[in-house]
């Protein structure tokens, strides 16, 4: 092989890996996006039901307490990989597998409950300020 063919395949080397880098980026940071959307998903639904004093209320509420809203996204999302892995491990073990399904759970739960406990204090101070302003 002459030098030049050599640099010209460690050339196209480099470029393969750097597309498949770049592609690997891209699929992790899609895979972000996705992720926060779903928890977008979650707010608009538990919101969306409700008049558009409720859910700006609901929103400056979240906004005010988004350190504890991502503790407990945080939380779901620790629970449900220790679920992938424990589902995993070789040989099955049923009971590490339950467990971490009742870890989600009580994330899953934890999360609705943060969820809940903004939407009651939306709807009391949305239902409250028309009788302060009377």
């Amino acid at each position: 092989m002459t030098r030049r063919s050599l640099l010209w395949t460690a050339t196209l080397v480099l470029l393969g890996l750097s597309l498949a880098g770049n592609f690997f980026l891209l699929g992790y940071a899609a895979h972000g996006l996705r992720q926060g959307s779903a928890a977008g998903g979650l707010i608009t639904e538990i919101a969306g039901a409700y008049s558009p004093e409720v859910r700006k209320e609901f929103r400056s509420i979240r906004r005010a307490n988004r350190p504890r809203t991502l503790a407990a996204l945080r939380e779901l999302r620790v629970a449900r990989a220790n679920l992938a892995a424990a589902q995993q491990v070789s040989p099955f073990d049923q009971a590490a597998v339950k467990d971490a399904m009742a870890a989600v759970r009580t994330s899953t739960t934890n999360l609705q409950a943060t969820m809940q406990d903004y939407l009651l204090t939306a709807l009391k101070n949305v239902k409250t300020k028309p009788a302060a302003g009377s």
